[in-house]
């Protein structure tokens, strides 16, 4: 697929929600101000109408690749011109109606479509990275292209990196301010004990080519993406553009989606489900807590540190179910251990509290991890996040399923959870990371609910 084909693509589909958006919260607003004489249909015209004025008056590279203040330019002259034809549709409207409707049907459709421009831009990825974190990039080959490459303006606003540090073998050609952290050969040891979300790799390709082979090798392995320069030379009019109208100088190698709509609109889905979650279970979840507490000493909530996207560490929540001190007993009841691996399960537990043992056959106590989820910290559908001490003894295509955030459910919720060995719990985890949509998403929350329901394997 060429860019302007992409290009073609991208803008249709965000000129759609553009009008699908207007026309909702437009649809609110006749409810809300009590705009009973204005035909049901006014907000879905106006809303097709806006897409289509989008479409026929803007570039698509325009409205990309440009910032908030810019957008709203931009989205002005389609939005009125779509408004002054809807109202010339409309000639039964009160003057008093024209007064208040259009004017805020104008205010609308900027905050809808110029929030959903920028939040679906080239840097949406960056938004979906947990509580606002920033891309960590490690350079592979230091040389004073690298600096040129951090500092240019080309870069999208708001997505600065941070340069986690750099791999080369001559220590006399490290340059910049971030740290040698070893030779090329160290990108293993690297990616295993640092958070990386992209390896920059700058070596010379006509005399570094196995080494560059080798690094995006072991990258495909990690599910880390890799960018190679490509650009033997600087500057000229004749160098290819991205769809965001940047000079393209490198090739990029992804084993997982970073599609900026994808992640955005899975971002979108995880925070409104696990609002409706919370909002559905919170009478659950309040008698749930209220057992725990009148059962057992100890905290409602229990807190563990777990491990997310690239190796972000975070505090998992949920309920608890075992007495508390019970983490510290592991080592004796080692012996109990049911499952091959890294991991560590006991069907019958017996640090369990009797309302533990049933909120795990329920699942009531992953409920907590909503707030997980809202945080950015995972996913409503993702590998489920492992411990710290797990993910050390991980093999190196092990550490593939961090290349997504972790979830409440996944595949192998629906194919049997714990009952599943470890082996066949990796392979469906690391299916899932290389072919995730969010049509597929969806359609695994779906099959969760009788998965959770019939409580097959959930120990």
């Amino acid at each position: 697929m060429s860019v302007p084909l992409q290009n073609q693509v991208w803008f249709l589909k965000a000129s759609l929600l553009h009008g699908v958006m207007l026309a909702a919260l437009v649809y609110c607003g006749q409810a809300a101000w009590g705009w009973d004489q204005v035909d049901p249909s006014f907000s879905l015209i106006l809303g097709a109408c806006y897409t289509a004025s989008i479409s026929v008056l803007l570039r698509p590279a325009r409205l990309r690749g440009s910032d908030l203040w810019q957008t709203v330019r931009l989205l002005a002259l389609p939005l009125i011109i779509s408004v002054t034809l809807v109202g010339a549709l409309y000639p039964e409207l009160a003057v008093e109606d024209r007064l208040t409707l259009l004017p805020a049907c104008v205010l609308i459709g900027l905050v809808s479509s110029a929030s959903y421009q920028q939040l679906s831009s080239g840097a949406g990825w960056l938004r979906v990275l947990p509580m606002d974190d920033q891309p960590r990039i490690l350079i592979v080959g230091a040389n004073d292209r690298t600096a040129r490459i951090l500092s240019s303006a080309d870069r999208v606003p708001g997505a600065a990196p941070v340069v986690v540090g750099c791999l080369e073998d001559d220590s006399a050609r490290s340059s910049g301010p971030w740290p040698r952290l070893g030779s090329v050969s160290a990108l293993e040891d690297v990616l295993r004990s640092h958070v990386i979300d992209e390896v920059w790799v700058q070596l010379p390709m006509r005399s570094h080519y196995e080494a560059v082979e080798g690094v995006i090798h072991t990258c495909r392995v990690f599910g880390v993406p890799a960018r190679v320069e490509t650009l033997p030379f600087q500057g000229g009019e004749g160098l290819s553009r991205d769809e965001q109208g940047r000079s393209l100088g490198a090739v990029y190698q992804v084993t997982v989606t970073a599609s900026p709509l994808r992640l955005f609109t899975k971002r979108m889905i995880d925070i409104s489900g696990a609002l409706t979650a919370l909002a559905l279970s919170a009478p659950v979840l309040l008698v749930a807590m209220l057992a725990v507490k009148l059962t057992s000493r100890g905290p409602v909530l229990f807190s563990q540190e777990r491990v997310g996207l690239r190796g972000r560490e975070f505090t998992l929540y949920k309920l608890r179910t075992m007495h508390e001190g019970s983490e510290s007993r592991q080592f004796g009841i080692q012996h109990l251990n049911e499952k091959d691996g890294p991991i560590f399960k006991v069907r019958n537990d017996p640090r369990l509290t009797w309302i533990g043992r049933w909120l795990r056959r329920t699942s009531i106590d992953e409920l907590p991890q909503l707030i997980n989820v809202l945080r950015g910290e995972m996913s409503l559908v993702g590998p489920r996040p492992a411990r710290p001490q797990e993910v050390a003894r991980y093999e190196s295509w092990q550490h593939h399923r961090l290349a997504v955030k972790p979830g409440l459910t996944c595949t192998w919720q629906v194919s049997g959870r714990s009952d599943l060995s470890f082996e066949t719990w990796m392979a469906l985890d690391l299916e899932y990371t290389r072919t995730w949509s969010n049509k597929g998403d969806i359609l695994l929350l779906l099959k969760t609910i009788p998965a959770v329901l019939s409580m097959r394997g959930a120990w």
